[in-house]
């Protein structure tokens, strides 16, 4: 589904290039926040007419989500955003030019992260979750992780689906 997700939005994307001559200078995201400067002059010269264009124009994100995506993915860029109000806030989900996908929740934080076929950050996995997953599927990536609040659910490469209480404490396999 999320592959499909992503179809859609490159297809959407060319669609959008097409309707206004393939300016990317209208459908170009400010990066300034995610890309120091000498990135910046690198992506634009690099650019080429067949590369996504972000789905909507959000307004700028918060600066707490821009610093976690400068700190744990500095070498990636925003292809997309999706803006959700809910419950007197704005929830954001981060689409990144690597494929991962973030969510982040109404108060700036992550709630769910989806490399696919990359390795989740390490920083970003509890270290009792890491210390498990370590001493139990050695050379298994975990690449997804959600936090649900009352514990988290996990997605190694493997295609095993792993759940742990917030405590970090392993609870079982989800089928």
């Amino acid at each position: 589904m999320k592959i499909f997700n992503l179809i859609s939005i490159a297809l959407c994307a060319t669609g959008l290039m097409a309707c206004n001559g393939g300016s990317q200078q209208q459908n170009a995201m400010p990066n300034a926040q995610q890309q120091a400067p000498a990135q910046q002059a690198s992506t634009q010269a690099s650019a080429t007419p067949t590369q996504a264009a972000p789905v909507a124009q959000p307004q700028a994100l918060p600066e707490a989500v821009t610093a976690f995506l400068n700190k744990h993915f500095p070498d990636a860029t925003i292809v997309g955003v999706e803006t959700d109000p809910k419950y007197g806030g704005m929830e954001y989900d981060v689409m990144l030019n690597d494929g991962t996908e973030i969510d982040f929740d109404r108060n700036n934080q992550w709630e769910s992260l989806d490399c696919h076929v990359k390795a989740v950050p390490v920083a970003l996995v509890p270290s009792a979750i890491a210390s498990y997953v370590q001493a139990n599927y050695q050379s298994t990536p975990i690449t997804k992780i959600s936090n649900k609040g009352y514990g988290y659910d996990i997605d190694l490469a493997n295609g095993l689906e792993l759940k742990f209480n917030s405590n970090g404490q392993f609870v079982g396999i989800d089928d």
